[in-house]
């Protein structure tokens, strides 16, 4: 098995979505709440203008697939995560972590802090890349959760 990691391409928009979904609905969401994020769990054109769009790519017995893909942002002050999902049979493996910071080297051209707003099952796995929560956001959707916002500083 061989991982690449590359920037997407608009092609890549639909394996990229089916990712995306799948690996939300991997957290055990009631299905209403993953029908209420499917706009927002959406790879769009924006996204290839605006952003880095980076997939994981792993090569099994000649055969490629997309396992996974990250989206960063940035402002002048900081990157932020926007997406990181990894395919549900790829999830706990070790291809997160690759895929995360090999897609924060491509994306980083100047030392600027790190933002992500975390899904709640997802702030171990940040704890664990260095991210550290400094406050939350109450979720738009359902009423009553909040997510954790972290930060990974990087020395300027």
């Amino acid at each position: 098995m061989n991982l690449q990691i590359t920037k997407a391409v608009v092609a890549d928009r639909e394996s990229l979505n089916r990712i995306s979904l799948a690996s939300k609905k991997y957290w055990g969401y009631p299905q209403d709440w993953i029908d209420h994020w499917r706009e927002d769990l959406k790879v769009t054109s924006t996204h290839f203008e605006q952003c880095q769009v980076i997939k994981a790519v792993l090569e099994v017995e000649e055969k490629e697939t997309v396992i996974g893909f990250c989206i960063i942002g940035e402002t002048d002050q900081e990157y932020e995560v926007l997406h990181l999902w990894v395919d549900p049979p790829y999830i706990g493996k070790g291809y997160g972590k690759t895929l995360l910071n090999q897609a924060l080297e491509m994306a980083m051209t100047t030392p600027k802090d790190i933002l992500v707003e975390a899904d709640p099952n997802a702030e171990a796995f940040y704890k664990a890349m260095g991210f550290v929560t400094f406050d939350e956001v109450k979720s738009v959707y359902p009423e009553g959760r909040v997510l954790p916002l972290m930060r990974k500083s990087v020395n300027n």
